[in-house]
């Protein structure tokens, strides 16, 4: 099977409406996997679910994946190139693992690594960024493994369990090595 994007233990593909399950909807609403996610300001069905894709899919801007083991085509997270600005070519990438069992064991790296491939070679960008709250640390080393670097700070950005926190910004050129 052909698949958009593959590396040696998972594959990307665009989702569907199908892909809306109740386990999607529940990684959302999970407050482990959703800390630091803005899906957690607003509870998540199966609707909901879909709608987003929809609307990612209709988007011509987004180009949104579900992230599944190639082992067992188990899905366990999605990822997604978004903000595309066709004028400047840039764009934003974003996932999350949902499923809490694939934590820890590199996927998410594989996928960061895969995406930014993606966005530079397929679709022709010439920068792509990412955004992290300062204290998820195991994000933050992700990006930077792959290349990634700290370009900014934005002090006191988003509130999280009452607390006011430091957004960090990242950003990739096309040709810098990972770290």
């Amino acid at each position: 099977m052909s698949h958009a994007i593959e590396t040696d233990r998972i594959y990307l593909r665009p989702l569907t409406a199908a892909d809306a399950t109740a386990d999607y909807a529940a990684w959302l609403n999970d407050p482990e996997v959703n800390r630091y996610l803005e899906t957690r300001h607003t509870p998540q069905t199966i609707a909901s679910c879909a709608a987003f894709i929809a609307d990612c899919n209709n988007d011509p801007r987004s180009h949104l994946f579900g992230i599944f083991l190639r082992a067992s085509d188990a899905h366990v997270g999605n990822a997604k190139i978004g903000f595309i600005n066709p004028y400047y070519r840039t764009g934003q990438l974003s996932l999350f693992i949902g499923d809490k069992s694939q934590w820890g064991k590199g996927i998410a790296g594989e996928v960061v690594a895969a995406l930014t491939a993606y966005g530079f070679d397929q679709l022709g960008l010439q920068r792509i960024e990412a955004g992290c709250y300062a204290p998820n640390e195991a994000s933050l080393k992700i990006f930077e493994r792959a290349g990634y670097r700290r370009e900014g700070r934005f002090r006191s950005h988003v509130e999280l369990d009452g607390e006011r926190l430091d957004v960090i910004w990242l950003g990739i050129l096309p040709g810098e090595p990972a770290a």
